[in-house]
């Protein structure tokens, strides 16, 4: 018998392979980081001396999703932006947290904010910063990546222009610092298979021309991939015009920024223009319904996107515009915002949205190869539902069961390259409970610190949890 680390018993395997098989009663056989076997429990299950054995039986195993866009650090600002747009929203609760945040804090908010992720089958995540006045704030936001087990791509926004625009001057540094800034991150977390450092824009019109030449000069040198925030809102064409008399992709093509090393976040106001000229140069596009809703920014076009071919991701976005990092939530919002916006339900199904939260940020990721899916010789990245509630029973199909009717409580197991992040809805590698009291303890004091607290409006304004 082949001794290996881990076997995973008598469970229905959602397998998101080339066919999307579905295995009943099935093991899935993990060695190190790498799925070795998979398979009937019946014929698997004899030809493996494992370290520890879990029997799944009655439940679920699905991929490891894929969140492709959050800014973890606005976890300390849930609950405080509501109602408001997305100018008003950064000018009074976002901006000014991420300049009063210290690396405590950020370290903190981040980590609670991965926890939630872990809690809702996340084990992979693309996390943009603000800019980070002090380098001890990239460290302790990598940090709280590295420590929490999720794989991670790290940004942080370049700024250096949008005064009238109402970009804070405290936001904004010359380009130079910023390329100075990633020259630095790179050299010291160089990119492994478990963490990378992007370049992160936060807008076209967050940047000036001569940013957006050199942000695009450095990614090209480094070969270090690019974020940015596309069409979130009207703000980007009306700017745009103002600036360069054409709409934003327009002049993103012009300048010869739009390419497949290109992550778009958001693409709410994409033009059927837009979306070709996306397709032409193959930027890759995350989804994120919940913050779109949450903004009133307004719906994607993302079955026209789906239909050139683009490669889709889904995201939570900050907690700070969704007030949650439930990434099984956004698959279903992501489902019922496009049937709503078509006003036919079969416009998009359940294993669409699954592809999405599993291959699609695979291939985002350039992963494609390693994560997305449940195979021989992939990494082990997993996450288990139990149908053990009313809000899940009964299973006719599982994934429309996973996208339709599951929440966070539902998952019960996460695993991460082969490591158990979370077993039985209990954080196995962090002290969760400490965490969320320091969060809140730390939140609040930001809050005050930085003026949000005074400036928003709400019904009850505490200071302890």
């Amino acid at each position: 018998m082949k001794k290996v680390d881990l076997l995973l018993s008598n469970a229905l395997i959602v397998t998101q392979d080339e066919k999307r098989s579905i295995l009943p009663e099935s093991s899935i056989v993990i060695s190190g980081n790498r799925i070795v076997a998979i398979g009937p429990s019946n014929q698997i299950d004899a030809q493996f001396a494992a370290e520890k054995t879990i029997d799944l039986r009655g439940k679920i195993v699905f991929p490891g999703l894929i969140n492709t866009h959050d800014h973890l650090f606005q976890v300390a600002t849930k609950g405080l932006g509501e109602d408001m747009a997305v100018q008003d929203w950064v000018t009074v609760v976002t901006a000014p947290t991420a300049a009063q945040q210290t690396p405590e804090d950020i370290y903190t908010v981040c980590l609670t904010g991965c926890l939630e992720l872990i809690h809702s089958g996340v084990t992979s995540v693309i996390d943009m910063n603000y800019m980070a006045y002090t380098f001890g704030l990239h460290d302790e936001n990598i940090h709280a990546l590295v420590d929490s087990g999720l794989r991670s791509i790290y940004t942080s926004i370049i700024s250096d222009y949008g005064l009238q625009y109402g970009i804070p001057d405290y936001l904004m540094r010359p380009t130079d610092w910023f390329i100075d800034q990633y020259e630095q991150l790179i050299a010291k977390y160089p990119p492994t298979d478990r963490l990378a450092v992007w370049v992160a824009i936060g807008a076209p019109w967050t940047v000036s021309g001569e940013g957006l030449d050199k942000a695009l000069a450095f990614s090209k040198r480094t070969g270090t991939p690019m974020v940015m925030h596309i069409g979130e809102n009207w703000v980007d064409n009306h700017c745009s015009l103002d600036r360069f008399g054409m709409n934003s992709v327009p002049y993103l093509e012009k300048i010869g920024f739009l390419r497949p090393e290109l992550l778009a976040i958001h693409c709410v106001t994409l033009d059927d223009e837009d979306i070709e000229l996306f397709r032409k140069y193959n930027v890759k596009v995350s989804y994120n319904p919940v913050s779109n809703m949450y903004l009133g920014n307004g719906i994607p076009q993302m079955m026209k996107m789906q239909a050139v071919g683009l490669r889709i991701g889904l995201g939570v976005d900050g907690a700070g515009s969704n007030n949650s990092q439930d990434m099984i939530e956004t698959m279903k919002v992501a489902a019922l915002l496009q049937k709503v916006a078509a006003k036919n339900a079969s416009v998009v199904n359940a294993q669409q949205i699954l592809d999405w939260a599993t291959l699609g940020g695979a291939k985002i990721l350039g992963l494609e190869d390693q994560i997305g899916s449940l195979e021989v010789g992939k990494q082990a990245d997993l996450f288990v539902i139990a149908a053990n509630s009313a809000k899940v029973v009964p299973i006719h199909d599982p994934v429309a069961t996973l996208v339709y009717s599951c929440g966070q409580e539902n998952v019960e197991m996460t695993i991460a390259n082969g490591v158990i992040l979370m077993q039985d809805k209990v954080i196995q590698h962090l002290d969760e409970p400490e965490i969320l009291r320091k969060c809140q303890e730390m939140s609040l004091a930001l809050a005050d610190r930085c003026g949000s607290n005074s400036k928003v409006k709400r019904s009850w304004k505490g200071n302890q949890a």
